[in-house]
């Protein structure tokens, strides 16, 4: 553990320094009383275990940036919803940035299920835009943040933007009308942008206290 959280070391290089590192206390050669057999079980157990974390922060990190928004949540509201100390979050997301990126991707695949569980075969682009608009309502903020920052040319976001467009146009593309050609209106590309623009719009209607610039923030993306 002291390996683990004061050096950072991953199980693999623990795995290599604990030979040496083991007292011999049965009279053995240094490293006597390691057991490899056991620690490949430690490993594979680790392996399970962080990927059972990161998982963990993503799905915390998609609630708290969906609700609250990119700049207003922070490393430490991400720990303290997931019950992990801040060093053990560092192992597994070099920065909040980095863990965005990861929530948008995890966005991008929620939304593109729901609107392909709701959407009937073979719908037209306006019916599209509706039910696309209204897989988003949840992680809306994630979608307009995730805009913003691409337009501010950060490094990345551009990238995984064009990644969730098309993640989500995919989804469409495979629920449309056939007849429904990229390139001419309608087309999965418009559906998405259109769908982002209709859901900030209901937002405004429902909320009147919500910021009209929303508004602006969908329109960049369409």
């Amino acid at each position: 553990r002291l390996l683990r959280e004061r050096r950072g070391l991953s199980l693999e290089a623990i795995g290599r320094v604990l030979p040496e590192l083991l007292p011999d206390l049965v009279g053995r050669p240094a490293g006597g009383l390691f057991r490899a057999d056991v620690w490949r079980e430690v490993l594979e157990a680790g392996k399970d275990d962080s990927l059972a974390t990161r998982g963990r922060l993503v799905e915390v990190g998609t609630t708290l940036f969906s609700r609250g928004g990119y700049a207003d949540v922070t490393v430490d509201d991400v720990c303290k919803a997931t019950d992990i100390a801040k060093g053990s979050f560092y192992r597994y997301f070099a920065s909040k940035e980095e863990l965005f990126l990861a929530v948008a991707a995890a966005v991008a695949r929620q939304v593109a299920k729901s609107f392909s569980g709701d959407a009937a075969p073979g719908i037209g682009p306006e019916e599209a835009v509706g039910v696309l608009a209204a897989a988003m309502s949840l992680h809306l903020a994630v979608v307009l943040d995730l805009t913003s920052l691409a337009a501010q040319r950060r490094p990345g976001y551009a990238t995984a933007l064009r990644s969730l467009t098309s993640t989500v146009g995919d989804a469409v593309r495979s629920t449309l009308d056939s007849r429904v050609v990229d390139h001419e209106p309608g087309t999965p590309d418009e559906v998405v942008a259109r769908a982002v623009f209709e859901a900030v719009r209901r937002v405004v209607i429902a909320d009147h206290s919500a910021p009209t610039g929303l508004l602006d923030d969908a329109a960049r993306l369409a």
